[in-house]
């Protein structure tokens, strides 16, 4: 499984419902790092080819530039990939185009040898535009001789000097000329088509360069505010970032004290679009752990199967950790890159001589999973404090699958000092946990192998709570019960470094 076979669906047409809203110029696409943003936004266009036309830039790649070089390089990126959309100049309408555009009729030259000595910098082929540059060329030099000689010489030459300033807002070099040309000419030759600039990755660029180019088109805004035009004539502009990490670089430059949302709002023209991972994860997170190559027949079976403990409690746990942002698509995709090879020992239960083992304990195999997902034990604890943090209480029902086994398997490995990890049979353990409010009546019963535990609630309340009724059923005590679960599955995988481990074999 990749990116490439992630369902985006619904996330498309949500995102483009977005675009089209009237007045909609300015977008702000925010996902956390890892999320899949790129992979998305590639997409999308890809597949709405007949609706829009984008130019994508990744500023990441202007990591080693001085700062004062950060604008000129985006625009000469900007113009090379309008080159390679094939404006066909020979179709151009000169007269509609370039009416007043005498700067870049007179200066035709220095467009193109800028152009071409600029594409160095971004480490693109010179030649690959080279016969657009020269039919360019040409097309100009024929078209200079049916235009009329500028008769206000003075005016132009005063107007050009603050054109020509490099860097500023009302800045219209030869080669913002002919960036303005060319997604004119695009607009022209493609009239049931928007066109859009892409900006990825913002965030990942170092503050002084995010800072420049969101300034540069900040005074834009504020210029042509009357106008709601985008620079370049772009119908759109689409910056994408977590707008969480560009808050926290704001204030970390400017100050808490200095208004983010006064900044930021100029941006964008209605709302942020946030890009729903948690929908993303929850329609593809059955093919995701279907795809899981893994090194236990008997474990692979179930992940293979329609439900089941062990694939039930990883959705529920997944999708828990998605929805608090604390682990990311990135993260899952790139663990299906290689085999899960499952750590198997001995557990030695504490009142007889019996022994059980890791890689038949449900519990055990599921946080052995999570541990290779996330990239080890200490990721696994910090991503359990993030989620956490998000959900400091779960309400459980008995319409949810499982609950029995979810919170059994955890009391069973926290009361460890008190159960002696020995199968109990008929007999009931009781944990009571007043900081956490909560009471549990358990038993622990063997695997179906009888090589390993399972631990399952029987009954679930407050610490006070009477436990004597035998009549009444699991279902009833947990009716809509809050809990810590999380708190309790932070206790559980902490106490497994107090568990005595053999080897297996």
């Amino acid at each position: 499984m990749s990116f490439e076979n992630l369902s985006i669906k619904e996330e498309s047409k949500r995102f483009k419902d977005h675009l089209l809203v009237d007045g909609n110029e300015r977008i702000i696409f925010s996902g956390i790092f890892g999320i899949g943003k790129t992979y998305f936004i590639d997409n999308f266009f890809e597949q709405e080819n007949e609706s829009f036309i984008s130019i994508k830039l990744n500023p990441v790649n202007y990591s080693v530039s001085p700062n004062q070089d950060i604008f000129e390089l985006i625009k000469f990126d900007i113009g090379y990939q309008l080159f390679s959309k094939n404006p066909e100049f020979e179709k151009i309408e000169f007269e509609k185009v370039f009416s007043s555009n005498f700067y870049l009729i007179e200066n035709y030259k220095k467009v193109i040898s800028l152009l071409i000595k600029n594409l160095s910098k971004l480490d693109h082929r010179v030649d690959a535009i080279a016969k657009s540059t020269v039919e360019l060329g040409e097309e100009i030099n024929r078209f200079k001789d049916k235009i009329e000689k500028d008769e206000e010489k003075e005016l132009k030459n005063f107007l050009d000097y603050f054109k020509n300033q490099i860097g500023t807002f009302r800045e219209e070099n030869s080669i913002t000329e002919l960036i303005n040309n060319l997604v004119e000419t695009l607009k022209i030759n493609n009239p049931k088509k928007k066109i859009v600039l892409v900006i990825d990755d913002l965030d990942r660029i170092d503050p002084e360069h995010i800072f420049r180019i969101m300034n540069v088109f900040s005074a834009h805004f504020d210029f042509y505010d009357f106008k709601n035009e985008n620079k370049f004539g772009f119908d759109h502009v689409v910056l994408i970032s977590d707008i969480t990490n560009i808050r926290g670089i704001f204030h970390n430059k400017y100050g808490t004290n200095i208004d983010f949302s006064g900044y930021i709002d100029k941006f964008y023209s209605n709302e942020i679009f946030y890009y729903d991972f948690v929908s993303v994860i929850n329609n593809n997170i059955d093919k995701f752990l279907s795809s899981i190559e893994i090194d236990n027949n008997r474990v692979y079976t179930h992940l293979q199967s329609s439900s089941n403990y062990y694939k039930d409690e990883l959705i529920f746990l997944l999708r828990h950790m998605v929805a608090a942002n604390s682990i990311s698509m990135r993260a899952l995709i790139n663990f299906l890159k290689s085999k899960v090879i499952l750590d198997s020992y001995a557990i030695k239960s504490y009142m007889s001589a019996d022994y059980f083992y890791s890689d038949s304990t449900p519990i055990l195999i599921v946080f052995q999973i999570l541990e290779k997902i996330v990239g080890g034990q200490e990721n696994f604890v910090n991503i359990l404090n993030k989620t956490l943090e998000r959900y400091p209480s779960l309400e459980i029902t008995p319409r949810t699958s499982y609950w029995r086994d979810r919170i059994g398997n955890l009391v069973m490995l926290i009361d460890q000092n008190q159960n002696r990890l020995n199968v109990t049979k008929e007999e009931k353990n009781l944990y009571i946990n007043k900081e956490f409010d909560i009471k549990v009546q358990y038993i622990i019963h063997p695997s179906d192998n009888f090589e390993g535990l399972i631990g399952k609630a029987e009954r679930i309340g407050y610490p006070n709570d009477d436990f004597s009724n035998k009549d009444i059923s699991f279902h009833e005590t947990i009716s809509k019960r809050k809990i810590p679960y999380f708190q309790l599955l932070i206790n559980a995988y902490l106490s497994l470094k107090e568990i005595p481990k053999e080897n297996a074999y």
